[in-house]
């Protein structure tokens, strides 16, 4: 598969942050089912046992922070490119009972130097990398991942019979008929963010490079349409 075009995700669609927060509050991405099974995820690995926990592409941290109230790390770092998502996450972080960290960086970069931790969490940010920066990524939060610890992924995927060209049409078709409260102007420029910026993979070669990198798929990925649950281990 040729390189895709886009190498860096810069935040951007903070800039359209009234639009983003209606996408949430609307759930027309199923952040609350997905939120579920994370918290899920969590509880069914750690129990009431306290874990570090990096988050990777934080964002606002506006959907995640209630599943730590409820399944709460002993520490917590949170990345970002965005500094408006940053100073928003800092807000909603303040009542975790743990040390919070909260950092300007890339997901690639976030996982150099050595730290480890016993579960890594990205929510919709993988699918902004190029192909083989997936692949990266997967190589670097393999060794950044404590034994027993756990990769919670939620992200958008294609379909194994889907161009990308394909997923785009069929997404936008979705958006126009389906996401209603939305005024044209904001259909178009989350359209826009899309066709410029998503890049998703089939679950097959995501799942090819998380085996390379040392790392197995869980059973019981949870999928809603294109967006999905997905976790890994190590092998």
């Amino acid at each position: 598969m040729a390189a895709h075009q886009q190498t860096e995700y810069s935040g951007e669609i903070f800039d359209l942050w009234d639009t983003y927060k209606k996408v949430v509050v609307r759930d027309f991405m199923f952040h609350r089912a997905l939120s579920e099974e994370v918290e899920r995820g969590l509880k069914s690995r750690f129990g009431d046992r306290a874990y570090s926990l990096l988050d990777l592409g934080c964002g606002d941290a506006s959907v995640f922070a209630p599943v730590l109230l409820r399944a709460p790390p002993g520490r917590y770092k949170g990345v970002d490119l965005s500094d408006t998502a940053l100073a928003l996450a800092a807000a909603n972080l303040k009542s975790l009972p743990c040390a919070v960290e909260l950092a300007h960086s890339d997901m690639l970069s976030a996982l150099d130097g050595g730290a480890v931790y016993d579960a890594i969490h990205s929510s919709f940010v993988l699918h902004h990398l190029s192909t083989e920066e997936k692949a990266e990524f997967f190589r670097r939060a393999a060794r950044a991942l404590a034994p027993g610890g756990v990769i919670l992924l939620v992200d958008t995927t294609r379909e194994e019979d889907e161009t990308r060209d394909d997923y785009l049409r069929h997404y936008f078709d979705w958006i126009d008929s389906g996401w209603e409260g939305l005024s044209a102007l904001e259909r178009d420029a989350i359209i826009e963010h899309i066709s410029t910026s998503d890049w998703p993979e089939p679950l097959s070669l995501l799942d090819s490079q998380a085996r390379a990198a040392g790392l197995r798929r869980l059973p019981g990925d949870a999928k809603h349409r294109w967006h999905r649950l997905m976790r890994f281990e190590r092998i």
